[in-house]
């Protein structure tokens, strides 16, 4: 059986963010198969996050800063699915919630500074980047 990849994100989405925040459609015109959400919190809206859900890969990126993270997740199984994409959405709440920390790191080749994003959840910490992310795992 085929997982509705589009209704397990809006489920998802829905349970995580509340009135509080506000979630709309983002559409892919490369991919059919992938699908997007824009969100943000209704109270600041300098802080917004887009979460994107295919069959095989999830990810999270916050705009503003350019850092990411993804989760592949090639299994049959929908509620490992759902599963994963719920803690990438609590991780993404925090961040609208005012949590996290950015830290400015420098770059090998270059002398600017790229930033880095910190947000526990869980007593786990996610580490956001512009090419490099760290998924903890319980």
């Amino acid at each position: 059986m085929t997982i509705d990849i589009k209704a397990m994100l809006h489920r998802v989405v829905a349970e995580v963010f509340d009135e509080n925040f506000a979630v709309a459609n983002v559409s892919s015109s490369d991919d059919a198969r992938l699908h997007g959400v824009h969100v943000s919190n209704r109270s600041d809206n300098e802080r917004t996050a887009v979460i994107r859900a295919s069959y095989t890969w999830m990810d999270a990126l916050v705009p503003e800063l350019n850092v990411q993270t993804i989760l592949f997740d090639e299994d049959d199984e929908e509620a490992e699915k759902e599963a994963e994409l719920r803690r990438l959405c609590l991780v993404m709440r925090a961040y609208l919630q005012g949590e996290g920390r950015v830290e400015q790191r420098r770059r090998l080749f270059r002398r600017s500074t790229v930033p880095i994003l910190y947000i526990e959840v869980d007593s786990l910490e996610w580490r956001l980047g512009r090419h490099l992310s760290a998924v903890p795992y319980p």
